[in-house]
């Protein structure tokens, strides 16, 4: 009898240690997802007011989490999807302009192999099968795509769509960053994000520093584009 009450004793004890664990792992959990879900919001709400101050009648009116362009009337819907096509391939034309086709063995930080900027891991995870030294330029302009549909970047205004996506192939985190923090001021990201670079290079001479000439290089191009695309824009409305 003593030896099963203290059998029952034992199984209580573990069982309060269990509950207490759980209660601990819980709240870790939501410890965690209340950061992430703070970044994610900061991210969402750019995003609104970049969308809520589009030149485009169609999404001005429209909340982007609300926006279902299955519901849109057909000249509408045309649109939509005529200016998330025309920003996209201004945005991958300017991508692979600077990436180039050719295969670079140890990219970056990640020593993975890349081609026209894509690395082996992320061409795997978006669906490509084959080695990424075989990736045709056409395989790379899908895998782009299903990028830019990922990142968010059709639901910003075009010239900022442009700049974010360029930022987001290079790295996702940095583009939601950048974004939240130049509250959508082009000038401001591009600014930040050259400095980002100079320290990345700063700090870790051996790995990045070769592509500091570069990678200022890509964002002055950015800067003398995207100045063309707004003064073209000013023209046409004038």
């Amino acid at each position: 009898m003593l030896i099963a009450e203290n059998k029952n004793m034992v199984s209580y004890t573990d069982l309060i240690d269990i509950i207490v664990m759980n209660q601990i792992a819980q709240k870790k959990r939501i410890d965690s997802n209340r950061a992430a879900n703070l970044m994610n919001s900061k991210f969402d709400n750019i995003l609104n007011q970049k969308v809520s101050k589009s030149s485009s009648g169609l999404v001005q009116q429209v909340p982007l989490k609300n926006l279902n362009i299955q519901t849109l009337p057909t000249f509408e819907m045309e649109n939509f999807l005529s200016n998330k096509k025309g920003s996209f391939e201004t945005a991958i034309e300017f991508v692979l302009k600077h990436e180039g086709e050719r295969l670079v063995n140890k990219d970056g930080a990640s020593g993975e192999s890349s081609r026209y900027g894509i690395l082996q891991s992320t061409a795997s995870s978006l669906g490509y099968k084959g080695n990424i030294k075989d990736i045709t330029k056409e395989q790379a302009v899908v895998i782009y795509e299903k990028l830019w549909d990922m990142s968010g970047a059709a639901n910003l205004p075009h010239s900022l769509s442009i700049v974010y996506f360029d930022t987001y192939v290079n790295s996702p985190a940095m583009a939601k960053k950048l974004l939240a923090k130049s509250g959508g001021d082009i000038n401001t990201f591009l600014n930040m994000r050259e400095q980002r670079y100079k320290r990345l290079a700063e700090a870790r001479p051996d790995v990045f520093g070769r592509y500091l000439k570069g990678w200022k290089n890509r964002v002055n191009n950015l800067r003398v584009m995207i100045a063309d695309i707004e003064r073209k824009g000013v023209s046409k409305e004038a």
